[in-house]
C-alpha cells in the first residue's frame, strides 16, 4: 500500500525539519533559563553542534539504523564543545572555513567537559534525553562511535526491531552505487557526514556535529549548502519513489509508527531553526 505523502515526508538528517514553519527567525536568538544560549556572537561561549542535541541525533539514529544498523554504530558516543576559534571562523563563514586552518584548535581539545546543558527547546523527554550523547569525560572519547554492541541496545530502547530494517539488497538500492544520481548521492554523503567517527574518516568530527566537505572546509552537518540540508528537497517526492522502488514502504511506516519518530519530528524544529545558519548552539553564561 502507498503511504500518504505526509508519513514519506521522513528526513535522513535534521535538516528536512526546516520544511515545518512557524519557528522563530535565525536572527532572533531564544533565551532559555539554563543551558545552550542560542545566538550567532562571537563571544566566548562553550558551543555545541546542533546535530548532538537530543531529539535531533535520536531521529538520525533511528532512521540510520533502520537503513542500516553497522553504519548507524558509526554515530558518535559523545558529544564535545566545538574549539573557540573554530566556532568564532564558523559565525562569521556559516558555509565553511578551511580545515588546514583550523585543525590546529582541534588539537588542542580541553581535558575536561564543562557538563553542559542544553536548552529547553533542544531537549526530549526525560526517558529519551539519557540516550543522547553525553559529554566526553576523557580526550580519546572525542569522536568515538557507538560501536554495535551500544547501537543494538539504543535501537531496543527507542522500540526498533529486526523486521523493521532494511535487507542489504533493499539498502543497496536506496543508496545506489557510484555514479549516484543527485537523489541518493544526497542521502550518501549526509550518511556520511553523520558518522564521520574514529575508524570510519580521515577526519574524525563526529562530536562536534561537524564535517570536511570536498572542497577541505569544515562546517557543520546542516550549514548552508551542506547534503544535508540539501535532503528537505527530497522529503518533496524522491524519496517517496525511493522507498516505493526499492520496497521498504512499509517498513518506514512501521518504524514510524513503533518508536518516538515523530515526538522527535516534532520537537526539533524550534531548536534547528534558532541556531541557522551556523547550526550550532553556544552557551555563553
Amino acid at each position: 500500500m502507498k503511504l500518504s505523502s505526509k508519513a514519506l515526508q521522513v528526513p535522513l538528517i535534521c535538516a528536512i525539519l526546516l520544511l515545518l514553519t512557524s519557528y522563530p527567525a535565525a536572527s532572533e536568538p531564544i533565551n532559555s533559563d539554563s543551558g545552550i544560549y542560542v545566538n550567532n556572537e562571537t563571544g566566548d561561549c562553550a558551543a555545541f553542534g546542533v546535530p548532538l542535541s537530543p531529539p535531533i541525533y535520536l531521529l538520525n539514529f533511528i532512521l540510520l539504523y533502520f537503513t542500516n544498523p553497522d553504519i548507524a554504530a558509526n554515530m558518535p558516543a559523545y558529544r564535545a564543545r566545538i574549539p573557540q576559534e573554530v566556532y568564532k571562523c564558523l559565525v562569521e563563514n556559516p558555509e565553511g572555513c578551511p580545515y588546514v586552518d583550523m585543525a590546529q584548535y582541534f588539537g588542542e581539545q580541553a581535558l575536561k567537559s564543562e557538563n553542559t546543558s542544553w536548552p529547553i527547546y533542544c531537549q526530549t523527554d526525560p526517558r529519551w534525553q539519557a540516550l543522547a550523547p553525553p559529554e566526553y569525560q576523557q580526550p580519546d572519547q572525542i569522536n568515538q562511535p557507538l560501536g554495535r554492541e551500544k547501537a543494538d541496545q539504543l535501537a531496543k530502547d527507542l522500540g526498533i526491531d529486526q523486521d523493521m530494517i532494511l535487507t542489504p539488497d533493499e539498502y543497496k538500492c536506496m543508496i545506489g552505487i557510484a555514479p549516484r544520481d543527485s537523489d541518493r548521492e544526497i542521502i550518501f554523503v549526509c550518511t556520511n557526514d553523520l558518522t564521520n567517527s574514529k575508524g570510519n574518516t580521515d577526519i574524525p568530527l563526529s562530536s562536534y556535529g561537524l564535517a570536511v566537505n570536498e572542497q577541505g572546509d569544515v562546517r557543520a552537518n546542516c550549514a548552508p549548502h551542506a547534503p544535508c540540508l540539501d535532503f528537505n528537497q527530497l522529503a518533496k517526492g524522491p524519496l517517496e519513489v525511493i522507498a516505493i522502488e526499492c520496497g521498504f514502504a512499509d517498513k518506514l511506516k512501521r518504524v514510524v509508527k513503533a518508536t518516538p519518530f515523530i515526538e522527535f519530528v516534532n520537537e526539533t524544529p524550534e531548536c534547528q531553526h534558532a541556531c541557522e545558519p551556523t547550526c550550532i548552539a553556544c552557551n555563553d553564561g
